[in-house]
């Protein structure tokens, strides 16, 4: 799964790339960063328009077929938790140590008569 979560992110870099080199009517992004004809340069005047515009095409069936299959693989763990999440939960729930809740007169809560400890010894009174 992490090698389609890589092959994601160097599709999107090289898209959002190649948009950017292509030049639009009014010069676009492409004119920022030296001059507007930046695909004619590396590709030669004709077939640069072209080329850029199928690779663009190329590039973004790529990117939705990536995502359509990352949606269809995380779904077959309907539980709706990551492998994270999971690892978390099966850490925390270790038999035999959960807590027993105390007994609200044994917090000694305000408002709760509070009982009084059992002693098990006579009082001694000096006479």
């Amino acid at each position: 799964m992490t090698f389609l979560y890589i092959i994601l992110v160097i599709i999107s870099l090289l898209l959002m790339m190649v948009i950017l080199m292509q030049s639009s009517k009014g010069g676009g992004l492409a004119g920022t960063f030296g001059g507007g004809n930046t695909a004619s340069a590396l590709f030669g005047g004709v077939g640069a328009g072209n080329f850029l515009t199928k690779l663009t095409g190329g590039l973004a069936v790529a990117f939705m077929v990536i995502i359509i299959l990352i949606g269809v693989l995380n779904k077959g763990g309907s539980s709706g938790q990551t492998d994270f999440q999971r690892e978390l939960q099966e850490e925390m729930i270790v038999p035999g140590t959960q807590f027993e809740a105390a007994a609200p007169a044994e917090l000694g809560l305000p408002g709760e008569a509070a009982t009084a400890p059992a002693t098990t010894g006579d009082a001694t009174s000096d006479e």
